[in-house]
């Protein structure tokens, strides 16, 4: 389990050419599903350093990794790519937009340990209510997420010391039929930085991710990876009775756990659906041109088309 980490109040720089841009890749995939965006951004932005960030074992840790572990692996890459920067805009992608928020909570501006601030989060496609599915015969375009649901339909696998410790679809398994016995109280790093632990002895983060001068989710109504299809905008299964929960009506947001609340209140939380697949969000040029290159600008232009 991450523990406390002091948070050391800094500003960013008023030139954003100070401030790289680091993209965090999803499950099963590497830095180099970035190549495109990152070429894209260097032409639209020349000034302005971008890096995908290299983790750990690359996609190999990207799957079999415990959740806790990958996080902690992910803050040493972006450290790495962000090479002094106290200040950095980060774009994640799946798996790595959740890791991303994850990172915000628990390491964001820690200058005391080399962990820069983040200052624009953006979400392309996050699992950021979490991961679910109980549909017979459901197949995923993913052959890694086909092999590991059927074990992690067995509760008691799926929270297990072995699973959590060792798969990082695991980690972001929030199971509705079994909330309260097996989710909240394993209390991993989802239900931590959620604040929905049975006994929440461990920080939220808070505190940082308030500090965000714009966090964006972008979604998708078609995605074909993750369940709920609208994940990516924190929509997650309701406890008990299995039924849609969109966050609006979640009491994540509603008892403001981790300051989403807060963002959205501030008009610092920006969100918008885009139904296109899920690889598309980093690789289609529409979507880049539309939407990527308005969240890097300096203005307050945004607009979901």
């Amino acid at each position: 389990m991450i523990g406390y980490i002091s948070v050391i109040l800094s500003g960013c720089p008023a030139d954003e050419n100070n401030i790289p841009i680091i993209l965090v890749h999803g499950f099963s995939s590497d830095q180099t599903t970035f190549d495109a965006m990152i070429s894209r951004i260097q032409q639209d932005f020349p000034n302005r350093k971008v890096f995908a960030a290299k983790i750990m074992f690359y996609k190999f840790s990207s799957i079999f990794t415990g959740f806790s572990r990958y996080i902690r692996g992910v803050a040493t890459a972006i450290h790495i790519a962000a090479n002094g920067a106290e200040c950095i805009d980060l774009i994640g992608h799946s798996q790595g937009a959740l890791v991303s928020r994850a990172y915000t909570q628990l390491y964001s501006g820690d200058h005391d340990n080399y962990y820069p601030e983040v200052r624009k989060l953006v979400s392309l496609s996050g699992v950021q209510g979490g991961f679910f599915c109980d549909q017979q015969n459901y197949k995923f375009k993913n052959k890694f997420v086909n092999a590991f649901i059927p074990l992690l339909k067995i509760p008691y696998i799926a929270y297990s010391d072995f699973a959590q410790h060792r798969i990082t679809i695991a980690g972001v398994w929030r199971d509705p039929y079994h909330y309260k016995d097996l989710y909240q109280k394993q209390c991993g790093i989802l239900a931590q930085i959620n604040g929905e632990c049975t006994d929440q002895n461990q920080p939220t983060g808070k505190e940082r991710f308030i500090k965000l001068t714009k966090f964006y989710t972008f979604y998708s109504n078609i995605d074909e990876i993750v369940l709920p299809a609208t994940a990516g905008n924190f929509a997650m299964y309701e406890p008990e009775t299995g039924n849609y929960l969109d966050i609006m009506n979640n009491p994540i947001f509603l008892n403001d756990n981790f300051g989403l609340k807060t963002l959205y209140d501030e008009g610092k939380w920006k969100t918008c659906r885009v139904d296109i697949l899920h690889g598309e969000f980093i690789q289609q040029e529409a979507f880049y041109n539309n939407y990527i290159k308005m969240v890097l600008q300096s203005d307050d232009g945004f607009v979901c088309l």
